[in-house]
This record gives C-alpha cells, structure tokens and sequence, in this order.
C-alpha cells in the first residue's frame, strides 16, 4: 500500500515538472516572439524614417528603395523582408500620416451643425499642416501613387470629410442637384485648405500671421457658398406682391 503511494507521489511530481517545464518554454517562446515582434517594428520604423527622408526629397516618382536602403543602414535586398515595393512603403508612410490627422480631425465635435463643422475641420486641418508639413507633403504625394487597397485609415478620413457635406445635404443645409455633389464640395473644401496651408507655408513669419487671421474667413464664405439658396414656399392663400404702378395711374 505505502510502495503504492510513493508511486503516485512521484507520478504526480513528474507531471508537476513535466507542466512547470512545458509553461517555461511557453513562456520562453512568447517572450522571445514578442522581442523578435519588437524587433521587427523597430526596424520597420527605422526604414521608414529614412524613406520620409528620400520621398520628401524625391517625390514618390524618384523614390529609391536602394538609396532607402543605404540610409537605413541595409542591403537592398534586406528591405524586400519587410516591404513588397516602394510604393508599399508610400502607402505605409502615407497611413501614418492619415491616422494622424484623422486624430485630430476627430476632436472636432459631431454635435456641431454641418457648416460650422466643415468650418472647424479645415482650421483643425491648417492647425495639423502647420505642426506636421512633411505628414501633408506624404498624403499629398500618396494620391498620386497607386498603392493597391486603401487602408481603413484612408476610408475613414474620407469618410470622416464627405460626412459633413452628406449631413448638410440631408438637413438641406447644402444644396445637392446630383449624387456626387458632397465628394464635388469635399474636394473644394480640401483643395481650399490645402491651398491655404501651402500658401502660409511659404511666406515670411508676418505675413503668414496676417493669412491665419483670414483662414477662418475664407472657410466661411466657401461653406456659405454650398448652402442652399432656396426661398421658403409662400402659402397657398396668399396673393403674390404687387410691382410697378397701380393701373390708371
């Protein structure tokens, strides 16, 4: 019976030991996969900080994955382990950029009407340009470059700006004659703003106060130029206003 026993105990210390080692390499495993992860991202971020550096001197149709390789610090052939083509690394630029405006954006409230929203969202934009030239200069250059499927940060920022225009649309806030007139307003009011940015950008210091002070001004009166020019419908049982001079006169 005692020899019974002893055999049980160490059966169940053996299988105590063979778990605590099994949970050991396990824990091993993940740790040595999250510091291969870690790896990874940071190698990942260090070509695309040196393929900023190439695209905003370049332009997307210069881009060189070899010169972003000898930046970088690797072989050319090592970049192919991390990104398919170049312009794989314009769209990954490109995403960073838009997750960053599109955070910024956001903080504008959803409970503002329509107009005073979009007006918001464009000073919120020219705010983001100002601090981050070289994140617009990427969304900008990322337009002109076919890179595939869009990322969701791309479908929600658009999304984000035709929604104002849509919800405008359906208070009948702006006046909408066919199905793609918001992506039409959108466009403008993007075209607008960075317009603006640009044209602060190059200025000296005095003169671009003097063109922030105008910006909200003029995102202003291209929204009201959106807005709906209907007259209210007089009704039914009232006569028309009489012009001109009675008769007989």
């Amino acid at each position: 019976m005692r020899s019974e026993q002893r055999r049980a105990r160490r059966h169940r210390h053996h299988d105590a030991t063979v778990e605590a080692a099994a949970d050991a390499r396990a824990a091993l495993q993940e740790r040595l996969g999250d510091r291969r992860a870690r790896r990874r991202r940071e190698t990942r971020d260090e070509i695309l900080l040196a393929a900023r550096e190439v695209l905003l001197e370049r332009g997307a149709a210069d881009l060189s994955l070899r010169e972003i390789a000898r930046r970088a610090g690797f072989s050319p052939g090592a970049l192919y382990k991390y990104f398919d083509s170049k312009d794989d690394v314009v769209k990954a630029l490109a995403d960073r950029a838009m997750g960053a405006l599109l955070d910024v954006l956001l903080r504008v409230s959803a409970d503002l009407p329509p107009d005073e929203r979009a007006v918001e969202i464009g000073l919120a934009y020219l705010e983001f340009a100002r601090h981050n030239p070289e994140d617009v200069a990427v969304i900008t250059m990322h337009e002109s470059v076919a890179v595939g499927p869009r990322s969701p940060e791309h479908d929600q920022l658009e999304e984000t700006l035709l929604g104002v225009f849509r919800d405008g649309a359906a208070a009948g806030l702006f006046d909408l004659r066919a199905a793609d007139d918001a992506a039409t307003m959108c466009y403008g009011a993007w075209a607008l703003a960075l317009g603006l940015a640009t044209l602060e950008q190059r200025q000296r210091p005095t003169t671009a106060a003097k063109l922030r002070a105008e910006q909200g001004r003029l995102l202003r009166a291209f929204v009201n130029g959106l807005k709906s020019e209907r007259e209210p419908s007089l009704p039914a049982t009232t006569a028309p206003p009489r012009t001109g001079h009675p008769e007989g006169s």
